[in-house]
């Protein structure tokens, strides 16, 4: 019976610690499917830097201004940045499937829509995504499409939104940029 008690406990362990380390990790897209676009675009993108180079760039910003104090703070607890671009010659190098891989992640539960921008003219689309852990922001996805390009960001860590607000006028964010985004109207995931 000890033995049973053991495993039952050694098992709900295991379970807590792949757990924790998968929700941690929801908010990282898989985005490397767009790699197979790679050689018949024109113009790529390919961003990966991780925890542990963020940690160490964040260093090099030892200035004493409040732009640079504001960015190192945010970089120093962020886990990774990401981005995928491709832009074609021509339409039609890229399958709706490619997009939709991006958008049904971005449409899992935790995640949270909070801009969509659509133009007709242009056929460009913008959508903003955020993933909250409690009051945190925990990643943020960005998915920008024409019909001659795909570009995806994918921010992952956690955002204080009011550390945000920081940056304000600096880094060409206007100043009157309202950044509260606490009674932001969104579109929940759930």
């Amino acid at each position: 019976m000890k033995s049973f008690a053991r495993v039952i406990i050694s098992a709900v362990f295991f379970a807590l610690i792949i757990g924790t380390s998968a929700m941690a990790q929801t908010a990282k897209l898989q985005i490397d499917q767009l790699d197979r676009l790679f050689p018949k675009a024109v113009e790529t993108i390919d961003v990966r830097i991780d925890g542990g180079l963020l940690q160490m760039a964040s260093k090099f910003l030892n200035g004493k201004g409040a732009d640079e104090q504001a960015v190192r703070e945010l970089v120093s607890k962020l886990k990774g940045v990401y981005v995928k671009g491709v832009e074609f010659d021509k339409a039609g190098e890229f399958a709706e499937s490619d997009v939709q891989m991006v958008r049904n992640q971005l449409s899992a539960p935790g995640w949270s829509r909070i801009v969509g921008v659509t133009s007709k003219r242009d056929k460009e689309n913008v959508e903003v995504f955020m993933m909250l852990e409690g009051d945190v922001i925990s990643g943020i996805g960005v998915l920008i499409t024409d019909p001659k390009q795909i570009m995806v960001v994918n921010v992952v860590g956690p955002i204080e939104p009011e550390k945000i607000g920081q940056l304000r006028g600096s880094f060409g964010i206007p100043g009157n940029l309202d950044l509260n985004w606490n009674g932001a109207k969104r579109e929940k995931r759930n």
